[in-house]
């Protein structure tokens, strides 16, 4: 290898030559084929890409004593000059180190003078985004209307930084970032015209590495030839550039889809042990979850990874859903992004999380009564839904007994315990806003007692204690999917305050507020309803709401040895704690 550096070496010298950017480079060969090149050119895109090569061969090309179908003939004394650099008439401007007004009047007052050796004078202004809003405002005059004998090109690598008016004067042109097949074919050629012979997927590895920059991945080969010599094998190429072993990465990505929190866990382990860059570990992650996310949704033909890690995503796509692919590369993308110390720390995090938020269920699923072990209890049925609903046995500390869940129940029950000849007339409870309170706390003059199988198929208070817990894990979350809704959008500001899931009573969930006012707020229908149906789409099931304010009891009642007449309404309170609402909304 000569000692000139590869990209230098290597740069395009024909538009046939530029690699990735066909588009640009058919229509400016098209222009100069037709005579009509255009007097300013604004070239914008990545780093790397080709720009300033395009602008040099645009300007051999308008120059070109003997062209060739619009491309450069690369020998007459035009081309060469252009070539070798040595033409004053072709001049290569850097704005980063001339960005002031200074620098662009001296530009004006050259432009003015004729070509001395080509036909047009061309001006390259590389990284324009630079120039001083003065400077920029001097050039605008002269890019406009130039002397038909001058051209300019200018280059950038951040057009949302070029004022609109220069932009408005050019002919702009997008160059896109290579892709990876693009890359790994000119790595090849150069590889090839060098005598270094890359063994694997080691020009692969180089490629990823430069993102899209074909002058990175040229810079990076001829480190690597100059550490490793002519001979490349896959390992060195991987310890050299530090970059993440992508079948740790697969192993990753597979025990995130089996939800094996500890193999996941020990993969990062044995990625941060092995001394590999942990951020490049994580994007190498966000790449495969990506691939697997395009696999998954059917774009397999777009995927650039290589036949063998193709295969694995594809096994791994067949048991998987987009959802836990989607969040995974979710949370792994922001895990890379986060500046952090730890990023071991960061990574594990979401690994654990991404098989977390996958095996946690939906609560619908997850309070379904258990399978006994008994033999009649395979016969029962998995959901929960039971219409009409049958009462419900709660135990105290005196006896089990059961509350009526519906008003017709509740008559029904009535009738069984009422004395003959006690007048049948029943006082519904004079105020609906009466907090709901565990019946369980209430006395047990309140209750009747109810057969043991009553309480078939119906959760146990242990499940009930379950769901409790799961909403509450949740509650923020499900606080914050409430805003905007409400009375002036404030719904999810007033559960916010001072509210807190306080009990679950078959499929009535307490909310209790610190004050009578909070309460207040949110005792109408329509708040109850906007909470209600939030519930059952944000938890998977129907759940009904009662509101109470802390510390409120229900007034005690005189204990007595038999039942009383006013048992109807302590029944009737105590079923309307339970959820029964005597205005249907």
């Amino acid at each position: 290898m000569s000692g000139e550096v590869l990209y230098r070496k290597w740069r395009p010298q024909t538009f046939h030559e530029v690699v990735g950017q066909e588009t640009v480079t058919t229509t400016l060969r098209n222009a100069v084929r037709a005579g009509r090149a255009g007097h300013a050119y604004l070239f914008s895109g990545p780093r790397g890409t080709g720009k300033t090569s395009t602008g040099r061969i645009l300007a051999k090309a308008v120059n070109c004593l003997d062209p060739r179908d619009g491309e450069p003939c690369n020998k007459c004394e035009a081309c060469v000059s252009i070539t070798e650099g040595r033409c004053l008439d072709v001049v290569e401007i850097d704005a980063a180190s001339n960005r002031g007004i200074d620098d662009i009047r001296n530009l004006r007052e050259r432009v003015g003078y004729a070509a001395g050796t080509v036909r047009r004078k061309v001006y390259i202004i590389d990284e324009v985004h630079m120039l001083t809003d003065p400077a920029s405002n001097a050039l605008l005059k002269t890019l406009e209307e130039p002397p038909p004998h001058v051209m300019f090109v200018l280059a950038t690598t951040e057009l949302h930084k070029v004022l609109p008016t220069i932009i408005s004067r050019c002919q702009s042109f997008n160059f896109r970032r290579l892709g990876l097949s693009s890359v790994v074919a000119k790595l090849g050629t150069v590889a090839a015209q060098e005598g270094v012979h890359a063994a694997g997927d080691s020009l692969v590895l180089v490629a990823r590495s430069a993102s899209g920059s074909l002058r990175d991945a040229e810079n990076l080969l001829q480190q690597l030839v100059a550490s490793h010599g002519v001979e490349l094998e896959e390992e060195e190429v991987r310890a050299a550039l530090g970059v993440a072993d992508r079948s740790l990465v697969l192993q990753l990505i597979s025990n995130i889809v089996s939800k094996d929190i500890e193999a996941a866990l020990r993969a990062v382990y044995a990625a941060n042990q092995s001394g590999m860059d942990l951020r490049h570990f994580g994007r190498e992650t966000v790449s495969l979850l990506r691939s697997l996310l395009l696999i998954r949704s059917g774009c397999a033909d777009i995927v650039e990874v290589g036949e063998e890690e193709k295969a694995a995503l594809e096994g791994l796509a067949q048991s998987v859903d987009s959802e836990t692919v989607a969040r995974s590369t979710r949370l792994f993308s922001e895990a890379v992004n986060r500046d952090v110390s730890q990023q071991a720390l960061a990574l594990e995090l979401a690994a654990v999380d991404s098989i977390i938020q996958t095996q946690k269920p939906v609560l619908a699923a997850a309070t379904e009564p258990q399978q006994s072990a008994a033999p009649h209890a395979a016969a029962k049925p998995a959901s929960r839904e039971r219409t009409p609903r049958k009462p419900r046995s709660v135990v105290t500390g005196h006896a089990t007994q059961t509350v009526p869940q519906t008003a017709q129940q509740s008559q029904d029950a009535l009738s069984a315990v009422r004395p003959e000849g006690a007048d049948a007339s029943v006082q519904e409870p004079k105020s609906e806003a009466e907090p709901y309170t565990e019946v369980a706390s209430l006395p047990p003059e309140s209750f009747v007692e109810a057969p043991a199988e009553d309480t078939e198929g119906l959760p146990s208070e242990s499940e009930d204690r379950s769901e409790l817990g799961m909403i509450r894990g949740r509650w923020k979350e499900y606080v914050d999917s409430l805003r905007g809704l409400g009375s002036r959008g404030s719904l999810d500001a007033v559960l916010r305050s001072g509210c807190e899931p306080a009990a679950l009573e078959d499929g009535v969930l307490v909310l209790r507020f610190d004050h009578q006012f909070l309460k207040g707020k949110l005792d109408d229908d329509k708040s109850i309803q906007l909470i209600e149906e939030r519930l059952q789409s944000f938890y998977g099931r129907p759940l009904k709401v009662s509101l109470v304010v802390g510390g409120q009891e229900p007034a005690p009642s005189a204990p007595s040895a038999e039942i009383p007449e006013q048992t109807d309404a302590n029944l009737l309170s105590a079923a309307h704690r339970m959820g029964w609402r005597s205005r249907q909304r």
